[in-house]
């Protein structure tokens, strides 16, 4: 659920800056072969592109949808306790956070025939065989033996898998479309991809949970399912995307600790944008709908159906482009915000009201758009800042820097939520949860998703980058044009000291 990003230099007082449709950015030419057509067009993205580009996202969007429900697997039908399992996650998100930053450095360090981020798309079969063993774990073993599996298996899952599927996007990003527009273009039909893709896993999981209760070999079987196709559709983005933008400043050195130690430092905006990943994650994982729909609503294959209000949100998509003709990035993300925090206040009146729950899920499917998809523009504009100051871009140390806020935050959040559920006396093992317990689902369900979402409104008021961005790429404009034009008069002396150099006859 992207947006297309339309947005030219004549605007970019109101709009943070962006390049005009009809230009490439500085320093992110493209190589193409001259041909006639569309395609000689830096805005131009083929089909096949936008395709595999989604399939892909579909893909690792998959993940997180699956992977929100282990939680519900592992205290419903493998018998753990929800503190136990709370701070076996924690942990492992605290160890993936520090490989996050690792895989950053090496994909920014890669240089192969396939491309520098494109390799690690192999990354993604990885990860979904770990995810079906993951949701395999024997049912009999002592708690010790599970939790130990446990822990390995969610730590690969996250820390192997999903870092370098995750650490590689920036830099993919950056390296397969030239403009910003481009980059719209394929946001906004993968937006609209994933958005359905999601809407239909989402409605497919329930059912298939209702069908298999807490028999941990129905679970194997439903997960193994899903794992297949969602490893195939994950390969596309490789098979039918190159990379063709050229940045010399990137391609020349290898990068240092040094320099992504400097510009870490020197650029505080990434350091919002982190804060701003924890809080996003930490509303995504401490919330408890699977719970919610088992013990209080009472049938968690309605779930299914309240997904499908997800598919309402989805036309809202196109009423953001208009928008971000007049508002910043960071404003419409926080209407979007407030748009979160009323539809959860929705939730808490709802109960068991099917009406309630549907109408508060849309509004939160409409609030969280902004940001789900939007928040890579704002990493790309946070390397382009770096540059600014004189550093290397660092796309990769940028999206892992968010991917480490994001593994921070979902490790909070789940430690925070099986924490809270077992203080106040969740028992997996049992039909009907005490009115304690009943408390605390609903709380995770509503109230405390609302507050988080006020947290990032207040955090994001913070982020004024974008106020900056129209001077900044003016400043980087006039210093490649002046490179160009000194690389061009050493180019021409070189030609004359040729030239005029005697040739040595017989």
């Amino acid at each position: 659920m992207t947006t297309e990003v339309r947005r030219n230099l004549m605007t970019a007082s109101a709009t943070g800056g962006a390049v005009p449709s009809t230009a490439v950015e500085p320093g992110r030419e493209e190589a193409r072969k001259p041909s006639n057509g569309r395609r000689t067009d830096p805005d131009y993205v083929s089909w096949p592109v936008r395709l595999g580009w989604s399939a892909r996202a579909l893909s690792l969007a998959a993940n997180v949808i699956i992977l929100g429900y282990f939680s519900l697997y592992a205290t419903d039908t493998l018998g753990m306790s929800p503190a136990l399992l709370g701070t076996l996650m924690l942990v492992s998100k605290l160890f993936d956070g520090f490989t996050d930053l690792f895989a950053g450095w090496v994909i920014d360090r890669t240089h192969t025939r396939w491309g520098r981020a494109r390799p690690y798309e192999f990354a993604m079969l990885g990860l979904w065989i770990s995810i079906w063993a993951l949701f395999s774990i024997p049912a009999g073993l002592p708690t010790g033996a599970k939790a130990a599996l446990l822990f390995v298996l969610y730590t690969l899952v996250n820390s192997v898998f999903a870092t370098l599927a995750q650490a590689n996007q920036t830099l993919y990003t950056a390296l397969a479309f030239p403009t910003r527009v481009a980059i719209g273009k394929v946001s906004a039909f993968a937006g609209l991809f994933i958005s359905v893709g999601a809407v239909v896993i989402s409605v497919i999981i329930p059912q298939g949970l209702a069908w298999a209760g807490k028999e941990p070999g129905r679970w194997s079987v439903l997960i193994l399912a899903l794992a297949a196709p969602m490893a195939v559709l994950g390969m596309m983005r490789f098979v039918f995307v190159k990379e063709t933008v050229i940045q010399p400043a990137d391609t020349t050195e290898k990068v240092t600790f040094r320099e992504i130690f400097a510009a870490l430092r020197d650029n505080k905006w990434i350091w919002i944008i982190f804060v701003l990943g924890v809080l996003q994650n930490l509303l995504l994982n401490v919330g408890a709908a699977a719970y919610y729909f088992r013990y209080i609503v009472g049938d968690i294959g309605m779930q299914s159906w309240i997904s499908l209000a997800s598919l309402v949100a989805i036309p809202a998509v196109m009423a953001i482009p208009p928008l971000m003709k007049r508002f910043k990035l960071s404003s419409i993300i926080i209407a979007g915000q407030l748009l979160c925090v009323l539809g959860n206040c929705v939730l808490f009146l709802a109960d068991t009201n099917i009406a309630l729950l549907l109408i508060g899920t849309l509004i939160i499917g409409i609030g969280t758009l902004p940001l789900s998809y939007m928040i890579g523009i704002l990493i790309i504009d946070c390397a382009t800042y770096n540059e600014w100051r004189g550093h290397r871009r660092l796309e990769s140390i940028m999206g892992a820097v968010q991917s480490f806020s994001a593994k921070i935050g979902t490790g909070l959040g789940l430690a925070a939520a099986g924490a809270f559920l077992g203080a106040f006396g969740y028992d997996g093992s049992l039909d009907a949860q005490p009115d304690s317990a009943v408390f605390a689902i609903r709380a995770l369900f509503t109230w405390i998703p609302a507050l988080i979402a006020l947290l990032m409104v207040i955090t994001l008021r913070f982020y004024k980058l974008e106020d900056l961005l129209p001077q900044i790429n003016q400043d980087l404009a006039a210093r490649r044009a002046a490179e160009a034009t000194a690389a061009g008069r050493i180019a021409d002396s070189d030609s004359v000291n040729s030239t005029d150099t005697p040739t040595d006859r017989p």
